[in-house]
This record gives C-alpha cells, structure tokens and sequence, in this order.
C-alpha cells in the first residue's frame, strides 16, 4: 500500500535540530508555518482513510505543532464526510496561534463534534496530537487521563500518533511515564532520534512536508531522496 524505504538510510533528528528546522524553514526560506501544518494535516488525513475508510475518528490535540496538524486533519476529514470528534487537551481559551485558527475553522463543519473530555463510544481511527515532540518529564494531569483512555481503545481501532506517540521523548525514544501505544507513528518531516519500529511506536511512517533540500544541506543533513509523500521506515 506504501513505499518503503530502510530507517537506517535517513538522518534524524534531535529535539534542537527539529526546532532548528522550522525556524530555517519560516524564516529564511519563507514557508508560512500553515502551509506546513496543512502538509501534516494532509499526510494523517491520507493515512486515516487509506487504513480505516469507515467509521467515526477521534482526534485528541495540544496547543503545539503537533496538536495544529491534527486539528487540520480533523477538518480535512470532515470535508470528505468523515464524522470527526476533537477533544482539545487543554481548555480552548489557551489556545493561540496556528491551533487557535485550527479549531475556529472547525466550526463550519457539520460533522465535527468538540468534546471537552474524551466520548464513551468506539472508534475506528485515534490521531494522538496531544504532546509529540514537546514532552517535559512524565505525563501528568489530563495528558495522563488522555494516555490511559486512549490505551483503552485498541479494540479494532488504529492509533495514529503524531511524530511521537504522547509520552515518549524525542531525543532517546525513553518513557518517563506511562506512553500511548500506537498502532502506528507519522513522523514529520524527518525521524526523530532514539526512537525505532515496535514497542509504542508501531508501525513507523515519514510524511514529505516540503522542506527545501537547501535547508538540509543548511543543516549538515543529507537530503533523502523519498519515493513518495508518505512513506513506511523499515
């Protein structure tokens, strides 16, 4: 269904690297943040259709990066008739920015619901967008709620996490607490360090956002050559 390509032939990246790269990619070379998150939105959206066509998604979204793409998935999906529940992590009055926008444009989609906790119901596909690259020490508090609800719902239903599934840190691929385990993980951009195919990642995937290859080389990276938008690492 997708093109493969080994993990082991691609760069990484580490939490610094990452920051790094999006201000390379909005500053000097001028791609407006929304275009990336549209990028992501759309990578998630293609992987949720491709593998569960049917049934209604829950999407589960930060304040951060991470949380904007799966809040653009969220609308996209809608758009092609998918019914779509969000459930921000935080209260929606703290979010700003690219994800306040995010959510405000949900509004004007009729088969989206925003619940301010997660539905007692079955679900055919999770997007977890909740903490990703950002994650500071153990999950506590609602993320913790959100981790322990989402690792109930494995019965027949696919776990897509966002970079890195909510709980596990970017730079050694450590659990300092309790981890979502996804059934498989979209990496943005490029892989994040320390972390591999199995345990809580799953099924590991690199979606194409459209950095230029002079950024790499900006960064020392070498370019990878994809065979498509979204790619399974092996």
């Amino acid at each position: 269904m997708f093109p493969t390509m080994p993990l082991s032939s691609l760069p990484t990246l580490s939490s610094s690297q990452l920051q790094q790269m999006i201000m390379l990619a909005t500053g000097k070379y001028g791609l407006d943040h929304r275009l990336l998150v549209e990028h992501v939105g759309r990578n998630l959206t293609e992987l949720a259709q491709l593998l569960t066509p049917e049934g209604p998604i829950l999407i589960v979204a930060g304040r951060g990066n991470n949380g904007s793409g799966g809040l653009a998935a969220a609308r996209l999906l809608a758009g092609q008739g998918r019914r779509v529940w969000v459930v921000p992590i935080h209260e929606a009055g703290n979010y700003s920015g690219t994800p306040r926008e995010q959510l405000d444009h949900l509004r004007h989609y009729p088969t989206v619901r925003i619940k301010s906790g997660l539905p007692k119901m079955k679900f055919s596909c999770v997007i977890d967008a909740a903490i990703g690259t950002g994650l500071e020490g153990p999950p506590r508090g609602r993320t913790q709620d959100v981790i322990t609800v989402l690792n109930r719902l494995h019965d027949g239903c696919c776990v897509i996490s966002v970079d890195l599934p909510t709980g596990v840190t970017v730079d050694d691929g450590s659990v300092p607490g309790d981890a979502v385990q996804a059934t498989l993980t979209l990496s943005v951009g490029l892989p994040k360090r320390g972390i591999s195919t199995g345990n809580k990642v799953g099924r590991l995937f690199l979606g194409d956002i459209g950095i230029p290859p002079a950024l790499m080389v900006d960064m020392n990276l070498e370019v990878p050559k994809l065979p498509g938008f979204l790619v399974e690492l092996i």
